[in-house]
C-alpha cells in the first residue's frame, strides 16, 4: 500500500514540475512581446510557487516519504524538460548568412 502512495506522490510532484516549468518556460518565451515584463515575471513567479506550495501542502498530509517522492517527481520532470525544451545549437552557417 506504500508504494501506491509513492507512486501517486511521484506523479503528482511530476504534474506540479510540469505546470511549474512549463509556466516558467511559457513566461520566458513572452518577456520579448510584453509591455511590462516586470509584471510578468512577478505575477508569473507568485501564482507558479501558489500553486506548487498548495500543491506541495495537499501532497505531503504530514508523511515525509510522500514528500520525498513528489519532489523527486518534481525534479525528474526538470530534467527531462531541461534536456527537451533546450535550444538548438547554433552552427557557423547561421552566423555568415
Amino acid at each position: 500500500m506504500q508504494i501506491l502512495a509513492w507512486t501517486l506522490a511521484f506523479i503528482a510532484g511530476a504534474a506540479l514540475g510540469s505546470f511549474f516549468f512549463g509556466s516558467l518556460w511559457f513566461t520566458v518565451r513572452q518577456l520579448p512581446t510584453t509591455g511590462w515584463p516586470i509584471r510578468l515575471v512577478v505575477g508569473s513567479y507568485i501564482g507558479r510557487m501558489a500553486i506548487a506550495l498548495l500543491g506541495f501542502y495537499l501532497l505531503v498530509q504530514g508523511d515525509w516519504t510522500q514528500a520525498i517522492a513528489g519532489l523527486t517527481g518534481f525534479v525528474t520532470i526538470r530534467a527531462i524538460l531541461i534536456r527537451w525544451l533546450r535550444p538548438l545549437p547554433r552552427t557557423l552557417s547561421s552566423h555568415i548568412g
